[in-house]
């Protein structure tokens, strides 16, 4: 169970970076290649993109702490009720 929880919070932490990378990249960036030729709703349309995929990417993010947790919270209950049955066969 402990090696389960590892993994899921090694697998967070590494999603987590990429999912920041694709909210404050991609849009920001083009908006920057092409700033010359944008009109003034092209502002308007790129920042509600921004906050779409931030929102959407904020969502999948949430999902995924909450496994990551739930798998440590099982690696938490697994190892006191080991403890516990370990106390219990080594009392008299």
């Amino acid at each position: 169970m402990q090696a389960e929880a590892d993994a899921a919070v090694r697998t967070y932490d590494r999603e987590t970076w990429i999912r920041l990378a694709l909210v404050f990249f991609p849009v920001p960036f083009i908006v920057v290649l092409i700033r010359l030729q944008i009109e003034a709703w092209g502002y308007y349309v790129a920042g509600g993109l921004l906050l779409g995929s931030a929102t959407l990417l904020f969502a999948l993010d949430s999902a995924d702490a909450a496994k990551r947790d739930r798998a440590v919270h099982a690696a938490e209950r697994a190892r006191q009720a080991y403890d516990q049955a370990r106390t219990v066969q080594d009392a008299p």
